[in-house]
C-alpha cells in the first residue's frame, strides 16, 4: 500500500474514532437510546406490572432491543396469559403496546378438566390463575364440547411454551355444529356435544337435559350438513307444540341415507 493510501486510511479511522467519541458522550448526557415510553392500550386489560417485566434491560438503555427481541417480548405475555397483544414503534424511543383478551368460543371438556377455547384456536384451563388478571374475558352461553380421549389430543405438548397452548382441534368444524344447532333451536335443551368414536367413526353424542339428569341423546355423525335434515324428520315425529320428544329416547342417526332408530331406555 502507497503512503498516500495509509494516510487515507488513517483519517478515515480517526474520523470514525472522533464520531464514535461523540455519540458516545453525547448518548451519556442526553440519553438519546433510552427507552422514553411503552403506551399501553387499553391500558387496564393486563397489570401494567405484567408488561413491563417482560422488556428486556438493555431497551432502557438503548430502545431499539425491544424492537429486535419483539417477538420474544410478545410470547413471554401471550404464552402466560390468554390476551392477544402487538407491538408497535410510535416513535423515537416509544412502543405502543396493543393488549386484547382473547374471543373465547367455547367450553372445552378434555382430560377430566375444563378448558377455554379462542376463536384464534389457542386453549388454556379455565383454572389458569393468570386468567383471573385479564379483564374483559366474556364467556360465551353455549353446551360445553366434550372431547373423548380416544380422538386425537386437542393440544400439542410438544410445543408447550407456557400455559397458554395453540389448539389442533378442527374449529371450522365445531363452528359448524355450534350453528347448526343454533339454527335448529336445540341449544337451550342441550346439556352438551360429545365428540367420540363409534366402531372406529368419529360421530357427536348430543346429550340433552342438564350435568344433574340427561333425559335423552342424538347420536349424529360429525358432517353437521344432515342435521337440519334430521331435525326436520324429528319434528314431524314428535311436534314441539305437543310436547317434542319425550325424554329416555335415543336417536340413532350415523346410518347412511337419513335413516335412524329410536331406542327407548328410560330417562337417565
Amino acid at each position: 500500500m502507497s503512503g498516500a493510501k495509509r494516510r487515507r486510511w488513517k483519517g478515515y479511522l480517526l474520523l470514525f474514532s472522533i464520531l464514535c467519541g461523540v455519540l458516545y458522550f453525547a448518548e451519556e448526557r442526553y440519553r438519546f437510546f433510552r427507552l422514553r415510553d411503552l403506551e399501553i392500550a387499553p391500558w387496564n386489560v393486563l397489570p401494567d406490572h405484567v408488561i413491563w417485566q417482560q422488556v428486556p434491560e438493555a431497551a432502557n438503555t438503548f430502545w431499539p432491543s425491544l424492537l429486535f427481541q419483539g417477538r420474544t417480548f410478545t410470547r413471554s405475555i401471550t404464552n402466560y396469559y390468554p390476551v392477544d397483544l402487538k407491538l408497535q414503534v410510535v416513535g423515537w424511543g416509544r412502543y405502543r403496546v396493543s393488549v386484547l383478551p382473547l374471543d373465547v368460543f367455547l367450553g372445552v371438556s378434555w382430560n377430566s378438566k375444563l378448558w377455554w377455547l379462542s376463536t384464534s384456536k389457542r386453549m388454556w384451563r379455565a383454572d389458569l390463575p393468570s386468567s383471573a388478571s385479564v379483564k374483559g374475558l366474556k364467556f360465551p352461553n353455549r353446551p360445553i364440547l366434550s372431547w373423548d380421549a380416544d380422538l386425537a389430543m386437542p393440544i400439542d405438548p410438544e410445543k408447550q411454551m407456557g400455559d397458554v397452548y395453540p389448539s389442533s382441534l378442527p374449529l371450522s368444524k365445531i363452528a359448524k355444529w355450534y350453528k347448526t344447532i343454533e339454527k335448529i333451536g336445540w341449544n337451550e335443551d342441550i346439556y352438551c356435544l360429545l365428540a367420540k368414536k363409534i366402531d372406529g367413526r368419529p360421530v357427536v353424542q348430543i346429550l340433552l337435559g342438564s350435568e344433574e339428569r340427561v333425559t335423552g341423546e342424538i347420536i349424529v355423525k360429525d358432517d353437521a350438513s344432515d342435521w337440519l335434515s334430521l331435525a326436520a324428520a324429528l319434528e314431524k315425529i314428535y311436534p314441539v307444540n305437543t310436547g317434542g320428544m319425550p325424554p329416555g329416547l335415543i336417536i340413532n342417526a350415523t346410518f347412511t341415507g337419513m335413516r335412524f332408530t329410536v331406542t327407548n331406555r328410560g330417562i337417565m
